[in-house]
Order: C-alpha cells, then sequence, then structure tokens
C-alpha cells in the first residue's frame, strides 16, 4: 500500500516545529568507515537466482531519461555527490573528495567541465583557510548556488563541541578564488533556527535564490522555507505550505538545488528505504531513489508537482559493487543545469561514482503528478 501523507496531520504538525520529524535528520554518519565496512554484494552474485516476485529496479526504466555517462576526475578517483552550475560562462562541478590513503571523504572538490562534461581543468581541493578546530573537520555534499555575484556553497559540518555527541549543522560559505586555488575563509554556521533540536543532524537543505536572496528549503513535507539571517548563525522561517503527496519511498529529503525552469522552480530530491531488490541480491538492505518536484515560484512555494516513482534509468543500480559504511544501493542528486530542450541531472552512485543523466524535459515534466496544495 501506499503511504499517503495526510495534509491534516502535517497542519498539526506545523503547528509544532520542535516535534517534526520532515528535516534531514539522521542518527547515524553515512560514511566509508575503512576497515569496519560492509561486505561486496557482489561477492555471492554468481550463486544467486531472483525469486519470483522480487523487485528489479531496471525492469522499468523511464523513456525520458535520454542518455547517461560517468564522470572520472584525474587523481580522484571514488569522488562522489556532485553538484553543478554555470559560473562565469563555464560548468563548474564540485564533488565530494575519496582520500585514497586515509579513505576519509571529508573534502571537497571542483573541476571545470566542457559542454560534454569532461574535466578541462585540474581539480581544486576548497581549502579551508579557518582558525584551527578541536574536532576534525567533516565536510560533506556540497551544493553550488549563485549569489549575484558570489559562488556559494551549502554543505554540512560537525560541531566543535568536544563535550557533546558529535552533532551536524549546514553552512554556507563563500568560494573565492585566488588565482591559483579555490579556498573558504569564512562559515556562515546555521546554528539556531526554529525546531531546532540540539543533537538532531541537519542535513541537504535544497538552496535557491529569490529576489536576489538566499532561500533554503528545510523540509520538502511540510515544504518549509528558512531564510539566513547573515552574521547571526540563524535562519527564519520564511514560509511553509501543505500538500498531499503520496510516496511509498522514504521520507522526502533535499537533493539538488532549486532553479526556475518553465515559470516554476524545480529541484531533485532523494529518498530511501530499506527492502530486498534483484539488485541487492534478495538482501534488505538501505535503498536511496531519486524524484523531482517543482514549486511555485513566488511565497508561499507550494509544491505543484511532484514525480508519482522514482526517477531510474540503465545502470542506475546495476553496475560495480563497493565497499560503504554499510550495504547501501545509492543513487543521489545534487545537481542540474538545463536549456529549452533537455535537463542534465548530477548524481553519486554507490558513494563512489559521479555521473550525469541527460533527460527530455518535457518527458519529465508530463510523467509529474499534480499536487494539491492545502489553504
Amino acid at each position: 500500500m501506499r503511504i499517503v501523507i495526510f495534509s491534516a496531520y502535517f497542519a498539526v504538525l506545523s503547528l509544532f516545529p520542535a516535534l517534526s520529524f520532515c528535516s534531514d535528520s539522521y542518527l547515524i554518519d553515512n560514511d566509508y568507515t575503512g576497515d569496519f565496512a560492509a561486505g561486496d554484494l557482489s561477492d555471492s552474485v554468481k550463486e544467486f537466482i531472483p525469486y519470483p516476485g522480487l523487485t528489479d529496479l531496471e525492469k522499468k526504466t523511464h523513456s525520458f531519461i535520454l542518455e547517461s555517462k560517468r564522470i572520472e576526475i584525474d587523481g580522484h578517483p571514488g569522488s562522489f555527490n556532485p553538484s553543478i552550475l554555470r559560473w562565469n560562462g563555464s560548468l563548474l562541478l564540485s564533488f565530494r573528495v575519496r582520500d585514497q590513503k586515509s579513505v576519509s571523504t571529508h573534502q571537497m572538490g571542483l573541476v571545470f567541465l566542457d559542454e560534454h562534461f569532461n574535466p578541462v581543468s585540474k581539480p581544486y581541493v576548497i581549502q579551508m583557510r579557518l582558525p584551527p578546530r578541536q574536532l576534525p573537520t567533516k565536510d560533506q555534499d556540497p551544493r553550488l548556488i549563485c549569489l549575484q555575484d558570489r559562488l556559494l556553497i551549502v554543505y554540512s559540518n560537525t560541531l566543535d563541541e568536544p563535550n557533546e555527541k558529535e552533532t551536524r549543522r549546514v553552512c554556507i560559505s563563500e568560494v573565492k578564488w585566488d588565482g591559483d586555488s579555490f579556498f573558504v575563509d569564512a562559515i556562515e554556521w546555521i546554528e539556531r533556527y526554529p525546531g531546532m533540536t540540539k543533537l538532531r543532524w541537519e542535513k541537504n537543505w535544497t538552496p535557491f535564490v529569490y529576489q536576489d536572496e538566499l532561500h533554503l528549503v528545510y523540509s520538502v513535507v511540510p515544504h518549509h522555507i528558512f531564510k539566513p539571517v547573515w552574521g547571526t548563525s540563524s535562519c527564519v522561517s520564511a514560509c511553509s505550505s501543505i500538500g498531499l503527496i503520496q510516496w511509498k519511498w522514504g521520507v522526502l529529503r533535499g537533493g539538488s538545488q532549486a532553479f526556475v525552469v518553465d515559470g516554476e522552480y524545480l529541484s531533485f530530491f532523494h529518498s530511501s528505504i530499506n527492502m530486498a531488490s534483484v539488485q541487492s541480491l534478495g538482501k534488505v538492505i538501505q535503498h536511496y531513489f531519486m524524484g523531482a518536484y517543482t514549486f511555485s515560484a513566488k511565497p508561499p512555494f507550494a509544491i505543484t508537482r511532484i514525480s508519482k516513482e522514482p526517477i531510474v534509468g540503465k545502470n542506475f543500480y546495476n553496475g560495480p559493487a563497493y565497499k560503504t559504511w554499510k550495504p547501501l544501493l545509492v543513487v543521489f542528486p545534487g545537481g542540474f543545469i538545463f536549456d529549452e530542450k533537455f535537463i542534465w541531472v548530477l548524481y553519486g552512485r554507490q558513494d563512489h561514482e559521479l555521473w550525469v543523466a541527460k533527460l527530455d524535459k518535457k518527458g519529465l515534466f508530463d510523467s509529474l503528478v499534480p499536487v494539491t496544495s492545502m489553504k
């Protein structure tokens, strides 16, 4: 049965933001853990015979996905979770760096691409020119966004509180160029916001720009929008709206940035559930999915349309298996660009690969179903 998210229920929750479970809250970190990583699912692939009724994630792929391509960055194998932006007339890709010696994934990188998504510059690890911390920094999953002439990244990091349980917060930084490297010399930590819970992890807020001001989608259901108050380490609630959404693949969480496309904002989200599939060799593990949604171009930014099922293309889930912090099947969107006919969405696969999928824009929009917004 489909999980039906009832608007009345969330209307009650919206009155008590501290109780809302719709933010991107995590009890544990989804990082590679080196020697403690789970086994490779491919170990038993030869013996596996799918039993009748087991879900094949790629049995039906979407025809609006025209092609896909893996992006490989010299010197940085295993990079993942990309975002993308047209910046100063060029395509700029951000990614999460995998250190081959320490197996750490807590640095962020940038590289320029050509129009065929091939790297055309050397890759740059973003230098964090910041005061020393007591605890190691753990930067993750930058989303690129332009605010007027400023290049910003919205990402997550752990608070520097040695006497507290490790806690993640969303950060905003301007990325600067000194002629030789990209660097960050200041962080706008979002430590105070409506409904804040001290030890709850916050990740994957969706950045978008409205009237030359940065906004952040805090949760998809309800569609709760924050606005940073610069210099105060805080956000205020800008507006909130509630729609009736049917989605049976887990809680909807942020993914890519949002941009206005044909009069509405478009963004790609992610969700995850524990399930068994052909691709998981019949084992119940966490599966990550990608979908798309649109919301109105003016406040209250109500959701207007959404994917009725996960967006799936060829080799989204069939492909090399990697050792990750626990058995996972992952497709994770982080950015997109578009023109009059096409959308190119960037996504990470299996926490080890960077991919781009070319979508027919009309086909994608035709696949979305209307969302009724409650007054």
